[in-house]
């Protein structure tokens, strides 16, 4: 809400076009203005509040602004606004206005007007309580960034969202397959030229990642306390088993197993699971103990908080998806 000392009232009516400030400016005015609060004050209390001010502003106000403020949703907002910004009182207060201050209350409206939307009554309407929606996506300073995977980037979807506002399509190479990549960013490309769009791609690289592999069979429960092997596939048919959970062979997760030491916590599937290492047999093999139980299924994530890994922020994915 505002305050009255937001309002330079003198300053901000100069703003008035010519013939509306010589107008309110003139001696004449607060006759007017006192003439039209006498008007809406039968009982000559020489105070007015709630309906009567509101009638009595409106009616005192040039006919420019009181029709531009009748026409619009915000009329009653916006007498709210100035008379208990103008009389200071709170929300919680009981705003009223003197015979003697109405014609300053009058001005101090005029300002308030000018000084929250920044126009005159020519362009007051509605709209103006609102920022309107920029259509020209050039000017746009924030741009739309959409994520593109297998269920959006069919020929259909890429125009519709180019259409939507999308300024950079992301393509997570978490996600990438063979051809994928190959087949989208052409099709992004045309569609942006054919729709006089400047579109970005952008490529997430996927970084390391450290996933348990593959199960040999169903989900393996992980009992609290039990003790098991953790390691790398010793060949490809060494999947999770009962027993022995491992990894396949890269050279991030062969780094992250070289790292660990006797007393590490390693955390599976974001934490939901938690093992312990009690004993490190080789670069590639530990003993683990089960501190937080739970099923365990196919590449789940691992991660090792206390344990600083050996390995390039770059993997060999990583530039392949970026070449």
């Amino acid at each position: 809400m505002y305050a009255r000392e937001d309002v330079n009232v003198g300053k901000v009516l100069q703003r008035l076009p010519k013939s509306i400030r010589e107008k309110v400016l003139a001696d004449a005015f607060l006759d007017q203005c006192w003439t039209v609060f006498k008007k809406h004050d039968p009982f000559g209390r020489e105070k007015l509040e709630g309906q009567n001010l509101w009638k009595a502003l409106l009616e005192a106000l040039p006919e420019n602004f009181r029709k531009a403020i009748l026409s619009n949703q915000y009329g009653w907002s916006l007498q709210q606004d100035s008379v208990y910004a103008f009389t200071n009182c709170g929300r919680a207060g009981e705003p009223s206005v003197s015979l003697i201050k109405f014609p300053e209350y009058v001005k101090f409206t005029l300002a308030l007007i000018m000084h929250k939307y920044g126009a005159n009554a020519k362009v007051l309407d509605c709209k103006m309580a609102l920022k309107p929606q920029e259509m020209d996506h050039s000017m746009r300073k924030t741009k739309v960034v959409a994520s593109l995977g297998p269920a959006s980037w069919s020929e259909e979807m890429i125009p519709k969202m180019i259409e939507a506002g999308t300024d950079i399509f992301r393509l997570n190479c978490s996600h990438r397959r063979d051809g994928d990549f190959e087949r989208v960013y052409p099709l992004i490309r045309r569609f942006a030229k054919d729709m006089g769009r400047k579109v970005e791609v952008l490529g997430d690289l996927q970084g390391p990642k450290f996933r348990v592999g593959e199960l040999a069979g169903e989900p393996v429960p992980l009992i609290e306390g039990e003790i098991l092997e953790f390691g790398i596939c010793k060949t490809d048919d060494d999947h999770i088993r009962p027993g022995r959970i491992t990894m396949k062979s890269t050279i991030e997760q062969r780094a992250l197993v070289k790292a660990a030491k006797p007393g590490i916590d390693l955390l599976i599937e974001d934490g939901l699971m938690k093992v312990n290492v009690v004993e490190k047999l080789s670069d590639t093999e530990l003993k683990v103990k089960v501190v937080r139980g739970g099923k365990l299924k196919a590449r789940k994530g691992v991660n090792v908080p206390d344990v600083e890994i050996d390995c390039a922020a770059l993997t060999e994915k990583d530039i392949e998806d970026a070449e």
